[in-house]
């Protein structure tokens, strides 16, 4: 370069390398906040979207289990809640014991 001395061309060289860097950590910082903020508002959507997708499955699930038809032979079991028995003092026998003790 004419009428550039060497250390005015290292100067700028220098500066121009400086602001390279200065720029891409400027870039990097953007993308990160950038992708905060997206993900801020975009995620409770797409969680919701899932959500709602995954209990329309169950609805349609229950739905088709009711529709199943049975064919002759077929072994089903259907659980129920049942209430543990409770027993009155009237059933059954009673037997009467009586301790004993072993002195040896």
């Amino acid at each position: 370069m004419p009428g550039l001395s060497k250390s005015t061309v290292m100067t700028l060289y220098i500066l121009l390398s400086i602001i390279t860097e200065f720029k891409i950590v400027i870039f990097i910082l953007l993308l990160f906040y950038g992708y905060k903020l997206l993900m801020r508002f975009i995620a409770p959507k797409v969680v919701e979207k899932a959500a709602d997708k995954l209990f329309e499955d169950m609805k349609n699930r229950e739905a088709s289990k009711d529709r199943r038809t049975v064919r002759k032979g077929d072994v089903t079991i259907d659980y129920s809640d049942k209430k543990p028995k409770q027993y009155n003092r009237s059933d059954g026998d009673y037997i009467e014991f009586e301790e004993i003790n072993d002195k040896k």
